[in-house]
């Protein structure tokens, strides 16, 4: 994580390369949250818990401009074969226009890195791998355009009518192919359902969401802060599900009589 946060602070200094507003082409309505909110999930397989996810984010200004500053973390093993996935995503309030992303993927000791700057009509995308290859490219972007690594967090405050979907483009920094990739994308609003995961039962609303090829299934708590309770991807089975919040530490006591 000390990793992101040096390399964010790096390429912030980048803000020269442009930060105008455009059309983000959604009707968004976020619920209120806590600055610096934390969720905890499981990853769960057909075959069984494999890791865990968590997500934060926080409130902070860029400039003077106000965003938020959201972080993943997945860790998960598969045979003897760790995974690590990290990313900070800056987003722009109150449209959830992203401003830059970065992403750390270790599997095992192998480290791919990329590092995206959103612009008016392009998208800045820098690649580097363990081995040294690197590549930088311009991918095309416009109204509606957000990064694959905040659509679970878009989903709080997308509305899609019942009756057409809400399009979108997503930019994939990670790829395939290395160096990444535009696709198109879509949220479906799915109803109603009742979830029960290791948090406890929650009446939540359902988000389809396809990226490409990928289609997901997302709910959301239609309670208090909008959070998302479980996403499953379709092809492979593997779902995240909301964990109960850790017990709070209690403040070490102060000796007065010392």
């Amino acid at each position: 994580m000390h990793r992101i946060i040096l390399t964010a602070a790096a390429c912030l200094l980048l803000t020269a390369c442009g930060t105008k507003d455009f059309d983000a082409g959604l009707q968004l309505r976020l619920p209120p949250f806590p600055d610096g909110e934390t969720s905890h999930y499981q990853v769960v397989t057909p075959a069984g818990v494999i890791g865990e996810h968590r997500t934060g984010v926080g409130m902070d200004w860029l400039e003077d401009i106000p965003v938020y500053r959201l972080i993943l973390v997945t860790r998960t093993m598969t045979g003897n074969i760790e995974t690590t996935d990290s990313s900070m995503v800056l987003l722009h309030q109150p449209d959830l226009r992203p401003l830059f992303s970065f992403r750390f993927v270790t599997v095992g000791e192998a480290l791919t890195t990329t590092a995206t700057i959103y612009r008016e009509g392009s998208v800045a995308v820098s690649t580097w791998t363990h081995t040294g290859e690197e590549k930088q490219q311009l991918l095309p972007s416009g109204a509606g355009t957000y990064d694959a690594e905040q659509l679970a967090f878009l989903g709080r405050a997308v509305r899609p009518n019942p009756k057409r979907p809400a399009e979108i483009t997503v930019v994939e920094p990670m790829g395939p192919p290395f160096g990444g990739d535009v696709r198109p994308g879509e949220f479906r609003a799915l109803g109603d359902e009742t979830v029960t995961v290791p948090a406890g039962s929650f009446d939540c609303r359902k988000l389809g969401l396809t990226v490409g090829d990928s289609e997901f299934e997302l709910w959301y708590e239609k309670a208090g802060t909008g959070r998302l309770v479980r996403r499953l991807a379709l092809e492979s089975g593997v779902a995240i599900e909301l964990m109960p919040s850790p017990p709070r530490q209690p403040e070490p006591r102060q000796d007065l009589t010392q």
